[in-house]
């Protein structure tokens, strides 16, 4: 891991919360469920390999979650994803992009947790 590419920047989150733990837990704990519901359906889609435009809305839809919580490159790599199904094509990059994202939200997954858990009220 480079020091100019964390595997997670939270940066965003500590700016609007100031902090807070409850609101840490909530945002922490909503993109979690996001992105264990919306990578497999968006792993699905790419795998049936033809219909660009619910790659597209899928890809956009977690690019929001994505840009709040920023796990290394994901945010850049679903906006490329969202870029080629608008175009239709390039399946190929989209798959490689998509094993990216996956690799590094499962890098970060323990991470994640971790701070979710520190957070967690009593």
């Amino acid at each position: 891991m480079s020091v100019g590419n964390p595997l997670i920047d939270m940066s965003y989150i500590l700016d609007i919360s100031g902090g807070d733990p409850m609101y840490m837990y909530d945002i922490t704990g909503i993109f979690l469920e996001t992105m264990a519901t919306g990578l497999p359906k968006l792993k699905n889609l790419i795998e049936e390999g033809g219909d660009f435009e619910k790659i597209h809305k899928q890809a956009h839809y977690l690019k929001s979650s994505a840009g709040i919580i920023k796990i290394r490159d994901n945010y850049e790599n679903l906006i490329r994803v969202d870029t080629l199904a608008q175009q239709k094509t390039n399946i190929e990059e989209i798959t490689e992009l998509f094993n990216s994202i996956v690799a590094n939200f499962e890098e970060a997954l323990p991470q994640l947790n971790e701070i979710r858990e520190k957070n967690k009220p009593e």
